[in-house]
Parts: structure tokens; sequence; C-alpha cells
């Protein structure tokens, strides 16, 4: 299925919805595999039915690159790496989600921006007016406590994180972040083929970000792998617990054809 196609489907539904503004519309799917492409093309789908979209990434709600130094100091040396929960400013998205039905040109309202090339928090936007559709789009956006275990799951775990110091605490923290998912009012999960395929798909995603800002985070795969691997354990427990309960779970192969998996 092409994404023309998903596109179709999807604002169809969304359409059909309850005319709550925003609708929250959860995207969850491990890195590159195509979330931002998806709702970009799904807001300018609304938009020719006059319908406004705004697109949230979790990924701008990090913590600076301070404060998960100064985690990093406090609970494990893996907390200074964005990315797993608690590694957000989720207090931060709860309070631009309350507030986005306020947003006006005369009282707009602060959106936090990350640079991924850089690691850290950038220049906020302004938003000024409600949008009919937010799409709260993130790798590990529907996650909780049970996806995970308290104890190393892989290789790479076992030796950075023998005693699961760092898994643990990121499992506690992940109760925070339930009151958003809450919000949500649908829910999709895209999903790769493997984990492989996350790591592929997030080294052509290192690419194109350097090609835009001219700073490379990574120096080649063997890195993007190292960093994805904090990612893993969470990632396959996401789709294995969202597979059976989210709204859509769509898949997607190395060609970025997509094709339905429930939904």
């Amino acid at each position: 299925m092409k994404l023309q196609k998903l596109v179709y489907e999807l604002s169809a539904f969304l359409l059909a919805q309850a005319a709550t503004t925003p609708f929250i519309f959860g995207v969850s799917g491990g890195q590159g595999a195509g979330k931002s492409t998806l709702c970009h093309a799904l807001a300018e789908a609304l938009a020719k039915q006059n319908k406004t979209a705004l697109t949230l990434s979790l990924d701008d709600f990090y913590l600076s690159k301070a404060a998960r130094q100064s985690l990093a100091t406090e609970v494990h040396k893996l907390c200074a790496t964005r990315g797993v929960p608690g590694t957000h400013d989720v207090d931060l998205l709860a309070r631009v989600l309350k507030n986005l039905s306020t947003a006006s040109p005369k009282a707009p309202i602060a959106l936090p921006r990350f640079s991924k090339s850089h690691d850290d928090r950038i220049e906020d936007t302004l938003l000024d007016f409600c949008p009919d559709f937010v799409f709260l789009e993130g790798w590990c956006v529907g996650g909780h406590a049970a996806c995970i275990e308290a104890k190393p799951q892989n290789e790479w775990e076992q030796t950075h994180d023998p005693d699961a110091v760092w898994k643990s605490w990121s499992q506690t923290q992940a109760a925070d972040y339930q009151q958003i998912w809450q919000a949500c009012e649908a829910m999709m999960l895209l999903r790769q083929e493997n984990f492989d395929a996350v790591i592929d798909s997030r080294w052509l995603q290192e690419q194109g970000n350097a090609a835009a800002s001219g700073v490379w985070q990574f120096a080649d795969r063997a890195a993007v792998a190292a960093f994805c691997a904090h990612y893993e354990s969470w990632t396959l427990g996401i789709w294995k617990d969202l597979t059976p309960c989210a709204d859509f779970v769509i898949g997607r192969d190395a060609a970025y054809d997509y094709y339905p998996l429930r939904g």
C-alpha cells in the first residue's frame, strides 16, 4: 500500500470522528518508521478539507543536555542519552496539550523544539491557532512499564546496565507518561519488519539531518546501532503491546511500502 492510500484511509477515519477540538491522534513507531512523513502528508490531506492539523513530536520534549547530564550523575550514566521514558519533560508536554485549545493570534503558546544534531533544545516556536487535529508522534508513544522487564534483555544491556539500575529507573518513569497516552483519542502503530530495519532507518535519517544541519552526531551505522541499542527492549515491547490494541497497526517494509497488520 502506497503512502497516498494510507493517508486517504486515515484522513477519512479522522474526519468521521466526533468534533473534539483538538482531536489527539497518537502515532507510535520505531525510529525512522516514517512517522513524520506520514503526519505531514496527513496534515496536507486534511487541509484540503479545511481542517488544521498540528504535529507534536515527542522528540521536541526531550530534556536539555544539561538536565540529562544531571540525571547521569544522580541515577546512571546512561541517562545522559536521550530517548527512554524519563528523558522527556512530561509536565511540559501535558501543559502544551492542555493549552492548545486556548491558542490564538492574541494569545499564542510556546512549542519547544529539539535539535537531534546538536542533542539539545533550541529556540521555541509559537502556535497562534487551535488545531482541529493534533498528531502526537514518537517512538515510545503508548509505552508503559509492563512493556519491558526490569532485567537485561539483550547482550548490550547486560554489558552496560547489568544490575538494571537504568532500566528500572526508566520503567518507573513510564508511569508519568500515562496521562499523555490517555489523552490520545485514537492510536496508530507503525512497525518496521525488525529491529535491524530500525537501525537502517535511523542511519538514513542521520544522513539527512547532517545534510540539513552540517553536524554529524554519528559517524557510521555502527555508531547508530550503539545508540539504538538504548531503545531496543522498549521498541520491541511497545510493538508487542500495541499490536493487539491500537486502532491502526501498519507495517512498513524496506521499500517504504505500507501494509495493514490490523485495523
